[in-house]
């Protein structure tokens, strides 16, 4: 059993601090978990201001402001739901709640920010 496994070690490619090199394929894989939340961010980047101003006829300084005030309420919030989803005890874990509860809520709001009234 330990020649199996003393040849099975090398055959990896290593790195310094004894941890294995990660292959393209997992490395997709990690990444490919951020690619939600990143579609929708860039989506925010890119086209609320112009969609604020030009499709729903909002004056640029009121857009820019109401652009700050989300990113105000994103720094004070970020920290106080980081702190509540660290002391979350559940059988699912810590953040599994979070993310499971906390994504339709978000889908909906994404969604109704895009419609002029």
């Amino acid at each position: 059993m330990s020649d199996v496994s003393s040849s099975d070690a090398s055959n990896r490619p290593q790195v310094s601090g004894g941890l294995e090199k990660l292959n393209f394929t997992t490395k997709l894989a990690y990444g490919a978990g951020d690619m939600g939340p990143a579609m929708t961010a860039n989506l925010l980047v890119f086209y609320l201001l112009p969609f604020l101003t030009n499709v729903a006829g909002l004056p640029a300084g009121l857009a820019g402001s109401i652009l700050m005030i989300g990113k105000i309420s994103d720094a004070i919030n970020d920290p106080m739901v980081g702190i509540m989803s660290d002391r979350t005890r559940s059988s699912w874990g810590r953040r599994i709640p979070w993310m499971l509860f906390g994504a339709i809520p978000f889908g909906v709001l994404f969604f109704l920010q895009w419609i002029v009234p």
